[in-house]
């Protein structure tokens, strides 16, 4: 594993958010730790001018990236493999923080056999709880819990995606995230990189200081509107992670979860299409699961 000097970059995936990512960035810019680079990975089709000339003030901090590429897990895989240092904690671009978040993040991720950090996280719209402890995995459902918005630290099996932290090593031997799963709203990526991880032999901690509002933007980033196409792609990431990660006795109790879900997305907006593209979605997932892993190198990526 390479040196884990002093150091953080903060990576910030973006899709035409730009009033959203502009409140962002000033509130990692105003973070207590350095030293620090925030690298935003920019892939709207317009960008922000206020976002550039903002990023233009703060040369030292801000590297600002339009990419030619769209999907979240291209966009980790971009930042991870162009951060400045060996630290990397990852948000999403439609958030809010205190100045801690860098400094709690590194203070977990410095522990022994930790390989990722998992950060709170409180909803601009709290959801109900439905779990005693965040981040589970249940492998006879295929169902990652969330829950972020409990405080204490404890070991979880799964990040949340818009908050967490590793090391750009741990990524390396993971095989970075994998860019098929780059579909839709881009579902499970962060839960299908956390259990690689852990297979390589590290430690997930979850930190609730590590704490971050999310403003659930409604437009832009992995929103996808038309409910067809965000089942399709549901079945497909889900198949994903009952394929490779389930033993054989998990997998009645799994596709049973999985066609209810089906099912009950086709009822509530009373359109058969979604059984259709779940379908299909079910088949290529099966398929992708079966392929090597796809991380793309970025390293002499082109800008736009």
């Amino acid at each position: 594993m390479t040196s884990r000097g002093q150091g953080a970059t903060v990576i910030v995936p973006t899709l035409n958010r730009g009033p959203y990512l502009l409140d962002t960035l000033r509130d990692i810019v105003a973070q207590d730790y350095r030293p620090l680079e925030i690298l935003v990975v920019d892939q709207s089709s317009e960008p922000s001018l206020e976002v550039e000339h903002y990023a233009d003030r703060f040369p030292e901090l801000i590297s600002y990236r339009r990419v030619p590429f769209r999907g979240l897990p291209l966009a980790r895989n971009y930042g991870w493999q162009n951060a400045k240092y060996e630290a990397l904690v990852f948000v999403d671009d439609d958030i809010r923080c205190g100045p801690s978040l860098v400094r709690e993040h590194m203070r977990s991720l410095s522990q022994a056999k930790v390989g990722m950090v998992a950060g709170g996280i409180d909803e601009r719209i709290p959801a109900p709880r439905h779990s005693a402890k965040p981040g589970k995995f249940c492998f006879w459902t295929a169902t990652p819990s969330r829950g972020f918005d409990h405080r204490g630290e404890h070991f979880v099996t799964h990040v949340p995606g818009g908050n967490f932290s590793t090391w750009r090593s741990v990524l390396a031997l993971a095989g970075g995230a994998d860019e098929a799963l780059a579909v839709g709203a881009a579902l499970y990526e962060e839960t299908d990189l956390s259990l690689r991880v852990i297979g390589c032999g590290f430690q997930i901690r979850f930190n609730g200081n590590a704490r971050l509002m999310h403003l659930a933007a409604r437009q832009g980033g992995c929103r996808v509107p038309d409910i067809v196409g965000y089942v399709g792609s549901l079945a497909h990431n889900r198949v994903i992670l009952i394929s490779r990660y389930l033993k054989w006795f998990h997998l009645p109790t799994a596709y049973m979860r999985l066609v209810l879900l089906i099912t009950s997305y086709a009822a509530h907006y009373r359109n058969i299409r979604v059984v259709d593209a779940a379908l299909r979605g079910i088949i290529a997932g099966r398929r992708h699961a079966k392929q090597p892993r796809l991380c793309s190198d970025y390293g002499a990526a082109v800008h736009v």
